[in-house]
């Protein structure tokens, strides 16, 4: 009698090379994948951001129709007052939070602390961070009083050619601010915008602010001061709200320059302008510009490749820019 020989069993699962074949599959195609979705991801962020600035591109148009001005850049230079952020907080549905401050109390008081304290989604880049109530508060330049708990900002008005206009003699022509190179919002101004001869649609409002980074030996309590990144609704520091374009754009996330505008996207900086619409520009844009600084003010000086931004941060002027 013949036996039935054995079924022949089916080789289930993989080998050892089918599996390491897989696996290697599977990470060039993340590994092409990943770029693009991160890429992805900016871009959305980006988006997010320019929308941000013209909210407050609009902000800053209503509350020149409540008080016929721009909002000032800052009131005071001291512990007491508060910036252009905190002025057009009621453009941004905020009023609870701007109706909190109470003027005769130090920003970094109890009594100020829904005032000062509450964080502001508008105001943060989501490409760099969250909205948060986390740095410190500006104290006349040393080590700060109250620490980690002032709202953020990552943003700043434009000042002008300087960050400091309308603070030193040369900005001025005749007893009035020197219009071919200030910008709209700057310490102490009240710019309407029939001033703004170069048109609304030339001329920059608000922009990414850089921040550089912190440093090993600055006393502990002043960093923020010195990144430009203290209280942002506050008026004591001036580099943490106002920014010039004398210098142009930040070289890269380790810059060290503390006057600049800058942002966390690769490449560009963005922008909203004193009609409202928001522009990105590539730092490598090959624009150029003429007639900027007319008068030769001494102090004023522009790099070539920034012509074209120092012409677009005056409200006077007639600058010319060429792409």
């Amino acid at each position: 009698m013949i036996s039935a020989s054995p079924q022949r069993r089916t080789r289930s699962g993989f080998t050892l090379v089918e599996l390491l074949v897989v696996i290697a599959i599977i990470g060039v195609l993340v590994a092409l994948l990943l770029p693009a979705v991160q890429a992805a991801r900016e871009s959305a962020r980006r988006t997010q951001c320019k929308s941000q600035l013209r909210e407050m591109g609009l902000a800053v148009q209503n509350y020149h129709d409540v008080h016929q001005h721009f909002p000032t850049g800052r009131n005071t230079s001291d512990q007491y007052g508060v910036s252009w952020a905190h002025e057009i907080l009621p453009q941004l549905e905020q009023q609870a939070v701007h109706d909190a401050y109470v003027e005769t109390e130090r920003v970094d008081s109890q009594a100020n602390a829904a005032a000062m304290r509450t964080p502001i989604a508008v105001y943060a880049c989501p490409s760099r961070r969250r909205a948060a109530a986390d740095r410190d508060f500006d104290n006349d330049d040393g080590p700060s009083l109250v620490r980690g708990s002032a709202t953020l900002g990552d943003y700043a008005a434009n000042a002008g050619l300087e960050e400091d206009m309308g603070m030193e003699a040369n900005d001025f022509v005749g007893g009035k601010i020197d219009p071919t190179l200030a910008g709209p919002i700057f310490s102490g101004s009240e710019i309407s915008a029939r001033r703004v001869t170069d048109g609304l649609s030339n001329t920059l409002a608000i922009g990414e602010k850089h921040i550089r980074p912190a440093q090993d030996d600055w006393t502990e309590g002043t960093e923020h001061r010195l990144q430009g990144d203290s209280c942002f609704l506050a008026s004591d520091s001036l580099k943490t709200i106002l920014r010039g374009t004398e210098d142009g754009l930040a070289n890269g996330p380790e810059d060290n320059d503390d006057e600049v505008f800058g942002s966390a996207h690769p490449g560009v900086t963005q922008f909203v302008f004193l009609d409202g619409h928001a522009e990105a520009f590539a730092h490598d844009n090959g624009a150029t510009a003429t007639g900027v600084n007319p008068d030769q003010v001494e102090d004023i000086r522009v790099d070539d490749q920034w012509l074209w931004l120092a012409a677009l941060s005056s409200i006077a002027g007639g600058e010319i820019v060429q792409q």
